[in-house]
């Protein structure tokens, strides 16, 4: 369980990166990453929360099985999507700071 804490205080770590991300970039682009970001992220907790409800998630390791095997479709998806965003993020983050913008 203590695994479950370490995994809901990334999930807040990244909200508080998509703040970050929202005031670094100028607006449109930083809202529109940060409501990505944002709506990634509370997927991935609700997909969580119902996946630790059914009893298929015990700790971390069992956590990071089921979604490098796909074996919860929901979770997965709602995983790589939170990825997706974050490194669309950073990517036009780097970009910018690269370029000066």
């Amino acid at each position: 369980m203590k695994g479950m804490l370490l995994f809901a205080l990334l999930l807040l770590l990244v909200c508080t990166m998509s703040i970050g991300i929202n005031t670094a970039l100028p607006s449109p682009d930083g809202a529109l990453f940060a409501i990505a970001i944002l709506l990634s992220a509370a997927f991935t907790a609700v997909s969580l929360c119902i996946e630790l409800v059914e009893g298929q998630i015990n700790d971390m390791g069992d956590l990071m099985k089921i979604i490098e095997t796909g074996q919860s479709l929901r979770l997965s998806l709602a995983a790589y999507a939170l990825g997706c965003s974050l490194a669309a993020a950073i990517t036009v983050l780097v970009y910018r700071g690269l370029s000066g913008g």
